[in-house]
């Protein structure tokens, strides 16, 4: 499918958000769309979710926004956000997203939005060199439930994808893809639910399939540029006392920095039972 054929929606648009309240207050439904395969919601979906309530909101773009993990959340089921706004200021709002199920805390969800006039500009790490996706192989997929997954495409460019071992690991924990929402535009929510495929890096890392739970998840944001893929640039940076930390950097296919995205993970081999 070419990018001129493609019918683009926004993420707002493919979460759904709904406001049964008023402007502070959201719904997120949870459908197999919304996870990872399992039934259960995928992280970025959460962050993603939280990104598209701050902002509409405040009216204000994101800087960053981090999401904290509290419970599994399995569909179908629906999640209500809470906008809250402890510091307004006249550039940056900062603020926090908290989800409920019923009277159970599952996704806390804190950021900053707003923009500032600056002089200062300057980026200090290197896009990597990759041939087109056009020329990767593609990640195909390990299940066949609905799922997230239908609406990304991925294709390998380094490196191992470690929930399958499609690929070949690397000495240095790094792996690199292409990554794009098949109907969905590469707004800031977006990246959000990219940057989260980052965790595949782990099983490249440690040379076998392993499985992880995200603690954490962060993002942060640099150029805002339209592009249909993303250069997904995955390094694992530790594992030890059975946790791991992980970090991407989003290209554009141009090579200007999208964002950076971290998270640190409960490391899951697939014997650990």
């Amino acid at each position: 499918m070419t990018s001129s054929s493609r019918r683009l929606r926004s993420s707002a648009e493919f979460l759904a958000l709904t406001h049964p309240v008023d402007t502070h207050r959201w719904e997120l439904k949870v459908d197999p769309s919304m996870t990872g395969g399992r039934g259960s919601l995928f992280g970025g979906v959460g962050l993603a979710a939280g990104i598209v309530a701050l902002e509409q909101a405040t009216g204000k773009p994101v800087i960053w926004a981090t999401g904290q993990y509290l419970a599994i959340t399995q569909q179908p089921v629906t999640i209500d956000l809470e906008v809250q706004l402890p510091a307004q200021g006249r550039h940056v709002t900062q603020g926090r997203v908290v989800g409920h199920v019923g009277d159970r805390e599952i996704i806390t969800v804190i950021g900053a939005v707003g923009e500032r006039p600056g002089l200062a500009a300057g980026c200090w790490v290197e896009c990597p060199q990759a041939p087109p996706p056009e020329a990767c192989p593609e990640i195909a997929r390990s299940d066949e439930a609905a799922s997230l997954h239908d609406h990304v495409d991925l294709r390998l460019v380094r490196g191992a994808f470690g929930f399958t071992m499609f690929g070949r690991p690397t000495d240095d924990g790094r792996s690199l893809f292409w990554a794009r929402m098949t109907d969905v535009e590469n707004d800031a929510a977006a990246l959000g639910i990219i940057a989260d495929y980052m965790p595949s890096v782990l099983g490249n890392a440690l040379g076998r399939v392993t499985h992880c739970t995200s603690l954490d998840n962060t993002i942060r944001f640099a150029n805002r540029r339209p592009t249909e893929w993303v250069l997904c640039d995955n390094r694992m940076e530790y594992v030890g006392n059975g946790f791991g930390h992980g970090t991407v950097h989003l290209w554009s296919q141009d090579g200007v920095l999208l964002a950076t995205g971290s998270q640190s993970l409960i490391v899951r081999p697939v014997d650990d039972r």
